[in-house]
């Protein structure tokens, strides 16, 4: 859920839907096991993040053109040269052609209206599933090459990283490559932006459009040369910064490539913010549509596949049969909850976890176990005991967002304690009441703890008290 918190962070979605879709995840996890939720949500929405660098020529007003017109070409940026490779945060810098000023001819009109409606959650299981033993690979520059110039790559003698008719230069690019269980490419996506602010997203898939869990009506397709290509744009604050943030999108079929691209720029920037999104958008549906268009033929299957195993459980004694997560899980089940459901997941170099949940009406117990397995295993932040500030609810009062300092949030979100301290009263401090959907006031008490051996445990209980959560975790130290 961290990197789908990250992701959603960076999209071009109202907070409204946001929180929908937070709350979908957690609703469906009586329905449907956790490891499809939280990142099903993120693979349904998943695209690529880059930035448009310094696009500041005019664009022609939508009602003067047809669809069969085209921009004259005129010199509409200048090339890259502004910010030197290697000089700006994470992933790969962009290099442009040397010097040259970029000139962009024969541009498609593409309708992008402004959606006045917020975007809506799809809750079908088309939009919210991941088949099993899925992984991700990183995308590198020569793969990037690939899709862009074909199976062989950068042709001798072509200047820049990428085609300069993308003016990509200078933009920071990271992405990855999302494979089913058999290694089969599902589709691939990049993250990207400038350090002057500008970004975008693209997301590919073979042979269909990329899937995605929000409807957002309103939206207009346009005919470019056979294609149709659906466009849209929306102007709201999308990160919470007090600015408002431009975006426009477009969507279509380039030959058995489905294409999702979605660019960004602040409100406030210099010059034309919505010329700027349109015509980054307008640059890239050229070229997707141009001869030799995208290919994903290099990446249609992963060089490896790691080993991965699923399996379900009936019954905690059934769980506890797993030794090496055992120790760690309850020895009983909590009095009064009676559906059962329990999960193992591995995959060799990424993760090793089991959880088991119980469920009484709208309440659930879960226990998550995840050992050591891959760089990353929880996205619970480790605090210190002496900083309650960092974790107490009780210095804080609901809503979270209007009480708790910005520089706290994550860790009253999801604190995790060293093993060596846990007490019950860091389990007090992480309890709150609340009443909502009918059901009688309950304890709510969520936390991790993170084992001497590496093993983390998530602890998430409603209806529990503070001394029967705390008996579950001693039972563990």
């Amino acid at each position: 859920m961290k990197s789908y918190h990250t992701y959603m962070d960076r999209q071009g979605l109202s907070r409204e839907a946001h929180e929908k879709l937070l709350a979908l995840t957690a609703s469906r996890r009586r329905a449907v096991p956790r490891w499809a939720t939280g990142a099903a949500a993120l693979a349904a929405c998943c695209a690529l993040c880059l930035g448009l660098w310094r696009l500041s020529g005019p664009v022609q007003p939508a009602e003067q053109l047809t669809s069969d017109s085209t921009v004259p070409g005129q010199k509409d940026t200048y090339g890259p040269g502004e910010t030197p490779p290697g000089e700006q945060g994470d992933g790969i810098v962009v290099e442009g052609p040397d010097g040259a000023a970029l000139n962009f001819f024969a541009l498609p009109y593409i309708a992008y209206p402004e959606l006045e409606e917020g975007a809506a959650v799809d809750t079908s299981p088309a939009a919210l599933a991941l088949p099993e033993g899925y992984f991700e690979e990183t995308l590198t520059l020569a793969d990037l090459q690939t899709i862009f110039w074909g199976p062989e790559g950068k042709p001798e003698g072509a200047e820049g990283d990428l085609p300069w008719t993308l003016d990509w230069g200078g933009y920071a690019l990271s992405g990855r490559a999302c494979y089913d269980g058999e290694g089969e490419l599902l589709w691939l996506y990049v993250f990207g932006e400038h350090p002057d602010g500008p970004s975008f997203t693209l997301e590919l898939r073979p042979g269909a459009l990329p899937v995605s869990c929000l409807v957002e009506p309103g939206r207009t397709a346009t005919d470019v040369r056979g294609t149709e290509v659906t466009g849209w744009s929306r102007t709201y604050d999308r990160d919470g910064d007090g600015v408002d943030d431009v975006i426009c999108g477009s969507e279509f079929m380039a030959g058995d490539v489905g294409v999702r691209f979605e660019t960004v720029v602040p409100a406030d920037a210099a010059g034309d913010p919505a010329g700027v999104c349109q015509l980054a958008n307008t640059l890239l549906v050229r070229q997707a549509l141009s001869d030799g268009g995208l290919s994903l033929e290099a990446l249609m299957r992963a060089e490896e596949v790691p080993d991965w195993r699923a399996e379900t459980f009936d019954s905690l004694a059934q769980a506890r049969q797993e030794a090496a997560f055992a120790p760690y899980l309850p020895r009983e089940n909590p009095a009064g909850y009676g559906e059962f459901f329990g999960r193992l997941e591995y995959q060799e170099g990424n993760y090793d976890l089991l959880w088991v949940r119980w469920s009484r009406g709208y309440q659930d117990v879960e226990v998550e176990v995840r050992l050591p397995e891959g760089e990353e295993t929880t996205y619970y932040q480790l605090v210190d005991p002496a900083a309650p500030e960092t974790y107490d609810k009780r210095l804080y009062s609901i809503p979270w967002a209007d009480s708790v300092p910005e520089e706290h949030r994550e860790t009253v979100d999801h604190p995790m304690f060293r093993a060596e301290d846990m007490t019950r009263d860091l389990v007090a401090a992480r309890a709150h009441f609340k009443t909502e959907r009918g059901e009688p006031d309950a304890w709510v008490i969520d936390f991790a703890v993170l084992h001497p051996e590496g093993a983390v445990v998530e602890y998430h209980c409603e209806g529990l008290t503070v001394d029967q959560v705390w008996a579950m975790v001693e039972d563990t130290l």
